[in-house]
């Protein structure tokens, strides 16, 4: 397997992303790391790196169990130092050692566009979301968008992007080996099946830690050409992309919203900070960039959508009357868990729309 050595060394408690690097110019490879029983190494500025043997064997006992995960799954690894690494994360000076990707989508896209913010999104913002994405096919081609997979704008943004064929890639702070929130498991499934990708820098059985969102955001940073801000309080993930966007002289947009808003305090603290340029649709975005507008070549859509049994039934049971998805579980008798899957395959397919509120109308 490529990086096998390189992803023992990230294994390795105490060992970062500095010390790694120093350890690799010192020995030649990650590989020749690991022909030595145990090092006790001082670097200037950094101390002493001491890797004891039972260190070196417990690392590459979990790097063969990541190894078999990988292969299975089909996931590609990029290491730091090769020219394969995305290459505006490794301009990034705490840019992960190790990138996982589970997907097809290119990393290196022409053009990427972070899209974040709160997870307590508002009518408001949902519906900022589906615009802003929304015009993309019709102004620019070749584009991708970057989020992070939690609930609210980050989820929306991937849903919108899925509707509109856009290439998608969700930033999570988990190994690949699940998906959280685990309600988003369908749309995790949709994103890899519609030629996005799922990206991470954690191994498997990475424990769900609120930090390692915090370290996530910086990668949705990194691998995009602009970040944009949809709504955002005045503390949150969102703020820390554009924090991180920042810090790497990437461009940062942001919706400004009311004064009185809670959820538009962060945005417009954003704007009024100049740490953000204030946008209003897709097209002042491209105006700043300075991107051609070229319009994404259009796919030719069925003319007619097919549903099972089903999702008929759900159809017809909203197609009048909107309910919410507790509603229609009890009256259709169709486990909640279940029909969250069903619902959000048929916002995928264009045949139903969740309203404020979360409630459903065909």
């Amino acid at each position: 397997m490529n990086h096998f050595y390189e992803i023992a060394l990230t294994l390795i408690k105490g060992i970062g992303k500095i010390r790694i690097r120093n350890l690799i110019s010192i020995y030649g490879t990650a590989e020749q790391v690991f022909s030595r029983k145990s090092i006790n190494t001082r670097i200037s500025g950094l101390g002493d790196i001491v890797i004891s043997e039972s260190d070196r064997d417990e690392a590459l006992r979990r790097a063969e169990a990541e190894a078999k995960f990988i292969e299975k799954n089909n996931i590609t690894t990029y290491f730091v130092l090769d020219e394969e690494y995305p290459y505006r994360l490794r301009e990034c000076e705490d840019a992960p050692t190790i990138l996982y990707r589970r997907g097809e989508a290119n990393l290196d896209a022409e053009k990427l566009v972070a899209v974040v913010g709160t997870r307590n999104m508002t009518a408001y913002g949902r519906e900022l979301t589906d615009n802003f994405i929304c015009q993309i096919p019709k102004t620019i081609g070749n584009i991708a968008i970057v989020s992070g997979l939690a609930y609210g704008v980050d989820g929306e943004a991937h849903k919108a992007a899925l509707k509109e064929n856009i290439p998608t890639i969700a930033v999570v702070g988990h190994g690949l080996d699940m998906v959280y929130p685990k309600r988003h498991k369908q749309l995790a499934e949709n994103i890899l099946e519609r030629g996005g990708a799922i990206v991470s820098e954690y191994p498997t059985n990475t424990v769900v830690d609120p930090s390692n969102f915090v370290q996530r955001n910086r990668i949705i940073a990194g691998l995009s050409d602009a970040t944009v801000i949809i709504e955002s309080a005045c503390k949150g993930g969102a703020l820390l992309t554009a924090q991180a966007a920042n810090s790497y002289n990437r461009d940062v947009f942001a919706f400004a919203g009311r004064v009185d808003d809670k959820f538009s305090q962060g945005c417009n603290n954003l704007i009024k900070t100049n740490q953000a340029q204030m946008i209003t649709d897709t097209a002042d975005m491209l105006d700043i960039l300075e991107w051609d507008r070229s319009p994404q070549k259009p796919q030719q859509a069925s003319m007619f959508v097919s549903l099972s049994d089903e999702e008929q039934r759900i159809v017809d049971k909203i197609r009048d009357i909107p309910a919410s998805a507790n509603d229609l579980s009890r009256t259709l008798g169709i486990p909640i868990q279940k029909l969250s899957g069903i619902l959000v395959m048929l916002e995928f397919k264009g045949v139903i729309k969740m309203l404020p509120g979360n409630i459903y109308k065909a």
